[in-house]
């Protein structure tokens, strides 16, 4: 694949190409939203946080695999905006519900990918969001 740069006007439109399983929820996401007033793109990736806690939860190796690859690609080829909203909107979301509700994040954490992990560690460090693993 050659090089592009993720922003808001892609960014969503690559998550959707690469998680099927995502587009009805995105379509009741999107029908909540008045045309005319523009949606933030932390919104839109929290969106796609909730789906990933889901895909976790259920322990489906493939599709939690394929959320590692989708982060870091995210992280390495997001503008300044989408790369900042996949450290903390995305990565702090999971982090939080796993906090709250007790899901285990083993099988998400054990595929997460060179720059996406030092987030994930960034976030142990500085936040203190525990448990991680």
């Amino acid at each position: 694949m050659d090089y592009i740069q993720i922003d808001r006007t892609n960014c969503m439109e690559i998550i959707l190409l690469n998680f099927p399983a995502f587009q009805d929820r995105w379509d009741v996401y999107i029908a909540d939203w008045h045309p005319s007033i523009p949606r933030p793109i932390a919104l839109d990736i929290s969106e796609f946080a909730d789906f990933a806690i889901d895909t976790i939860c259920l322990q489906n190796e493939p599709e939690i695999a394929n959320i590692a690859a989708t982060i870091e690609i995210m992280l390495q080829r997001g503008d300044s905006i989408v790369e900042y909203a996949f450290r903390t909107m995305f990565l702090e979301q999971i982090a939080a519900r796993s906090q709250r509700t007790g899901f285990d994040l083993d099988g998400f954490t054990s595929q997460l990918q060179p720059l996406s992990w030092y987030y994930w560690q960034d976030l142990d460090r500085h936040v203190s969001i525990h448990p991680f693993s």
